[in-house]
């Protein structure tokens, strides 16, 4: 495998230095989002699954703060195949984050007093090219990636190299990243490191039904993201379907490999997001997803049932279009759910139904949506059964376009939990071990925000 990679590795630099150069050409894009919180959830941190237990309890505080993020993207164009894109991040919650903040000790919020700390965040530097020798567009370096189901196993920024090549109607995709390397100058490089292989190819049948197929593959040296998987293999089928007003997207991916302890996945997920135009003056959104998962923490058939995203902070569901039992596309440094974003919920897999409205008037815009999880499957407390209704969620947005870049919004959201997280997780508890509250009947968690959003 990795022979394989030096190899298309090194057909992607022939293409890449016999592109030629003109005259340079400067893009600047970006944006800047403020958003304010009112929460007994939200505190302006992203939180890790075994946090959530410590604030969803019974007469929970409120927290009352702001926080902003901007991005700046800046292209230098040679011409119309050959640019080099760079894209940096600066987050800020107001009055600054007093301890450690994304893998800097102390010192890098510049919220606080005189604003003086490091803030600049790397998001993407790579090469876009498309090759005049084979007509492939090649991307190298560090550049954004998702997968073709839903982000659920995967959105991340990645090193590596993305290939992409037309053969109407057919668009085929080969792809090599290395997201973690744990090699010292005592080992050879590449012995402790993950990496992941792409093949990815869409076939549009015609401009109503595209349909799709593709493997990952996942060789992990660390043993880490995921955890405590050797190797890992996910083939998978999709399709964007258009029937009249409605648009049908589904999906199915299965999970394949041995974990560090020679024991076989068997993970599944499989789902499907739906939109219908022109339901009165607005759309319908609908969206459905399972995640299999396992009933006990360690499972004593030789099969791991669960499906594994590479983690939980870069697995997403943003078709939910929900702010507390899923976290939502439109956060920015709170980036968090009731599960702390572990949408396994522990291994235990997910099920989710979540549906919605939305429309717009002249230069107001409006939705509504409503959602109910629950995990796939159940473990014990002791002698007791873990619930496994999480809860259901509903939530609605206002907003208005104050220019055709500039748009300001006031969300409410109110998620009415289950018992796998309103309940005790202590022994004989009905709730689910470092996610539910350790004291019996938390509150329901609720949050207002107030968005201002600006692109350029």
């Amino acid at each position: 495998m990795k022979k394989k990679l030096v190899v298309a590795a090194a057909a992607g630099a022939m293409c890449v230095a016999a592109t030629t150069a003109f005259a340079l050409e400067n893009e600047f894009h970006g944006m800047y989002k403020a958003m304010g919180y009112s929460s007994n959830f939200f505190n302006g941190y992203t939180l890790a699954p075994a946090q959530t237990s410590t604030l969803l309890r019974k007469d929970a505080g409120v927290s009352n703060f702001f926080e902003q993020r901007a991005r700046l993207m800046y292209i230098a164009k040679a011409n119309d195949n050959l640019k080099l894109v760079t894209h940096f991040e600066l987050d800020s919650r107001f009055g600054g984050v007093a301890g450690g903040y994304k893998g800097i000790t102390t010192g890098n919020d510049s919220g606080n007093l005189d604003a003086d700390q490091l803030t600049l965040e790397t998001k993407n530097v790579y090469l876009d090219t498309n090759c005049p020798i084979t007509g492939a567009n090649i991307k190298i370096g560090i550049q954004p990636w998702a997968d073709s189901y839903q982000s659920l196993f995967l959105l991340a920024d990645m090193t590596g190299l993305y290939v992409t090549k037309k053969f109407d109607p057919l668009t085929a995709s080969f792809g090599w990243f290395r997201y973690a390397d744990l090699d010292t100058n005592t080992n050879w490089a590449g012995d402790a490191s993950n990496d992941l292989f792409v093949v990815d190819a869409k076939y549009a049948i015609n401009k109503d039904m595209t349909v799709g197929a593709s493997l990952y593959a996942i060789d992990n040296g660390t043993n880490t993201l995921p955890s405590n998987v050797k190797d890992m293999y996910m083939p998978g089928v999709n399709a964007s379907l258009t029937f009249g007003p409605a648009t049908i997207n589904p999906f199915v991916a299965v999970q394949f490999g041995r974990t560090t302890g020679n024991q076989n996945l068997n993970g599944f997920l499989g789902g499907a997001t739906a939109k219908v135009k022109n339901v009165g003056p607005g759309n319908i959104n609908a969206a459905f997803v399972y995640m299999s998962g396992d009933d006990r923490a360690t499972s004593s058939t030789s099969y791991g049932k669960a499906f594994k995203p590479v983690s939980a902070n870069t697995s997403y569901f943003n078709a939910a279009n929900m702010w507390l039992l899923v976290r939502s596309g439109q956060a920015v440094n709170s980036s968090t759910s009731v599960t702390g974003n572990d949408l396994t919920v522990g291994g235990r897999g997910l099920v989710g139904i979540f549906a919605g409205y939305e429309g717009t008037r002249d230069k107001a815009f409006y939705n509504a949506n409503v959602g109910y999880a629950m995990t796939a499957e159940q473990r014990k407390n002791g002698t007791t059964e873990e619930s496994s209704s999480l809860g259901t969620e509903l939530n609605a947005t206002v907003g208005y376009k104050l220019y055709d870049n500039l748009a300001v919004s006031l969300t409410g959201a109110y998620a009415i939990l289950g018992d796998a997280l309103k309940k005790s997780a202590a022994s004989n508890g009905k709730g689910i071990s470092g996610f539910a509250t350790t004291v019996a009947d938390a509150d329901n968690p609720w949050l207002a925000n107030l968005q201002l959003s600006y692109t350029f």
